[in-house]
């Protein structure tokens, strides 16, 4: 891809003249142009960042590309459809948001409204921890964690929207920039001293991208908050021999998963 719009542009400097408005469009399959199949492949995961021996930025470039195709309606419909799902619900399932809370209805204990009383952790939740059934369990689980360790939680229920970090990596800035705002126009309506999110690409952009439009915060990961927690006495494993029979057994693997 970079070598592909090193040789659109050479071209272009070297035919001393400005190309026409169609020829400026460097998506397509032309030589020197870049395939619309090699933008969408691209995980955004930085790892050919990481690796460049040159320190080539190559993922702001894949997604600055991507936004025109968004622009354009170049891209899957299934990817049209979810962003369309997100931009009317707020969440990438399609759900209410007044279903976002739902999950902590089945604890023994009550969830404070971060919006309405002031928390000293403000939890993050994230759309697959708040609607996917087997993510609910585990979110069940660490505010069990929390609450057990005496720590004074809250969440922003329907306040909450998706966060809007795969958005952006796909290219619908706009979609982006609307999730973003109203985020942090919600957790500047609550009163609390940190963040904390069970979603590594929430955590992301709250970190790294929210400041930028008036949100910077004090985050973790939860692993990291569960971590200090267990540094810090104030949770304990009390059943640590009581290890279940399948998790104490090794590791096999059959044909199928070796890739026999």
């Amino acid at each position: 891809m970079i070598l592909s719009l090193r040789e659109f542009a050479q071209a272009t400097l070297e035919s001393g003249v400005v190309p026409a408005a169609a020829e400026l469009d460097i998506h397509g399959k032309a030589p020197g142009q870049v395939a619309m199949e090699t933008l969408w492949s691209c995980r955004t995961c930085m790892a050919c960042v990481e690796i460049c021996p040159v320190a080539v930025e190559h993922v702001p470039i894949i997604v600055q590309m991507r936004r025109k195709l968004v622009e354009d309606g170049a891209m899957d419909p299934l990817l049209t459809k979810t962003l369309q799902t997100i931009h009317k619900t707020g969440n990438s399932f399609g759900e209410s948001k007044r279903k976002r809370g739902a999950w902590s209805k089945a604890l023994p204990f009550p969830v404070k409204d971060a919006r309405k009383q002031p928390v000293d952790v403000l939890w993050f939740v994230g759309d697959y921890a708040s609607f996917d059934p087997r993510n609910q369990k585990v979110s069940q689980v660490f505010a069990s964690l929390l609450h057990e360790a005496g720590v004074d939680f809250g969440i922003l229920y329907d306040g909450e929207s998706n966060a809007g970090n795969d958005v952006r990596r796909v290219g619908e800035e706009g979609l982006y920039e609307v999730l973003a705002t109203a985020n942090v126009n919600a957790l500047s309506s609550a009163s609390f001293k940190s963040v904390v999110t069970t979603d590594p690409h929430s955590f992301n952009t709250i970190r790294n991208e929210y400041p930028d439009f008036g949100g910077k915060y004090e985050i973790e990961h939860y692993t990291t908050l569960a971590k200090r927690l267990f540094t810090e006495g104030r949770l304990r494993v009390t059943n640590s021999a009581q290890i279940p029979r399948d998790f104490s057994r090794p590791l096999s693997f059959g044909p199928v998963q070796q890739g026999l």
